[in-house]
């Protein structure tokens, strides 16, 4: 049964902000990555220090997502939202005033909590608030927050630094906090609830025991492992295979991540449809396998070269939305919801930490990028091996389709 027409216009309205307010996690994960040669310049920093910079992000989502998650439903799932805005706000200022080595990683650690806290409160806030007819759509659309926002940084960090250099990009992305922050408190629904002082290890401990939240977490932590691979390595890839330039290069990520986003959208009327998570997860992860395949075979010549990369972001996309939509099915009270996320996310941490490591590793070794696309095709058939285990509960089920 499709829902109302006037449902439809506040879900979408809905989903539209706090997808804005999601695509600021994109933003300040993906400005790094441009700025880093002004940055090690400004600063002076080692190889060893541009590593770690770069994990903090992540590092935190594995350590700290639970206890933030644990807090939101004593604090309000609102209020929290608007408390990451802020302190990502916050954290940019530090990195962009400071002047020192300490204060830029101070910045980037306060804007990683501002990350995890922004990952775990918007579904639970798009499920609170918008209907469960349209939650296909929904969570399609929010499962294209990181490629969008890693989109929009990516295409216009080169110009920003061109004018004004790496701070620049920062007083830009600040700016957007700003923004966000503003939409957010004015049109995402206020918390009924009053603030109450409270950890929620109940839902913790259900979280732990719910073997579906655990194969999510692994699935996402694979697909986390080839997206972050082919995002942060495109230029070289691209570069190394296809004989583009670099500029070049940070095109066709920029493109990767649009049609990325293109595919969370596709995925999420799949869903509306009624097609199984389950079916979505295994053919998108076949697919991405030939196509790196492809890729691997097919690496000398340039054009065809681009058509699979873009192609690879299209498939790629259609796997984030199935993992948000079953975390948001999994359980009938949406205020376990922020945990459960939390959950989810500290073991996908570990895909973007072992990732781009991993197949940089290979690549040092045997001084190929054909053979680390292809140690790549493993994550695929493991998530393939799992898709089966993505299935609702019944009752779950039985309300995602009524």
């Amino acid at each position: 049964m499709p829902a109302p027409l006037s449902s439809f216009a506040h879900d979408l309205w809905l989903t539209v902000i706090i997808l804005f307010c999601g695509t600021l996690s994109g933003i300040n994960i993906a400005k790094l990555a441009p700025t880093i040669a002004e940055l090690s310049t400004s600063f002076g920093l080692s190889l060893s220090q541009i590593g770690l910079l770069a994990s903090v992000f992540t590092i935190i989502m594995v350590i700290a997502g639970s206890l933030i998650g644990g807090i939101v439903r004593g604090a309000g799932t609102k209020r929290i939202l608007i408390a990451a805005l802020v302190v990502a706000c916050i954290g940019n200022i530090i990195s962009l005033f400071s002047g020192s080595v300490i204060g830029l990683f101070i910045g980037r650690a306060i804007e990683g909590i501002s990350l995890i806290a922004l990952t775990l409160t918007a579904p639970s806030l798009l499920t609170q608030h918008t209907d469960p007819l349209n939650r296909g759509w929904v969570m399609g659309a929010w499962g294209g927050f990181m490629p969008l926002g890693n989109g929009m940084a990516i295409i216009a960090a080169p110009y920003l630094i061109e004018k004004g250099g790496w701070q620049l990009v920062w007083q830009v992305g600040l700016g957007f906090s700003v923004l966000v922050c503003l939409l957010g408190w004015l049109f995402i629904p206020d918390d009924k609830a009053p603030v109450r002082r409270q950890f929620d290890l109940a839902a913790l401990k259900l979280a732990v025991k719910l073997p579906l939240l655990a194969f999510i977490g692994l699935s996402f932590a694979l697909h986390s492992l080839v997206y972050q691979t082919l995002i942060q390595f495109m230029p070289l890839i691209s570069q190394s295979l296809g004989g583009f330039s670099l500029i070049q290069g940070a095109m066709i990520t920029s493109l990767f991540c649009v049609f990325n986003f293109a595919g969370n959208l596709m995925t999420g009327q799949a869903l509306q449809r009624g097609i199984a998570p389950s079916q979505i997860v295994r053919l998108v992860f076949s697919t991405v396998s030939i196509l790196l395949i492809l890729l691997a075979v097919f690496s000398q010549f340039a054009g065809f070269l681009f058509l699979l990369l873009v192609l690879t972001g299209l498939v790629t996309g259609g796997s984030a939305p199935i993992f948000f939509y079953l975390v948001s099915r999994s359980n009938d009270d949406p205020q376990n919801l922020p945990v459960f996320v939390a959950w989810v996310f500290q073991i996908q941490g570990l895909g973007i930490l072992v990732g781009p490591a991993l197949i940089s590793l290979v690549v040092e070794t045997t001084n190929s990028w054909t053979i680390g696309l292809l140690c790549l095709i493993p994550a695929c058939l493991a998530i393939v091996a799992m898709s089966g285990r993505l299935v609702l509960p019944v009752t779950s089920a039985k309300k995602a389709y009524r």
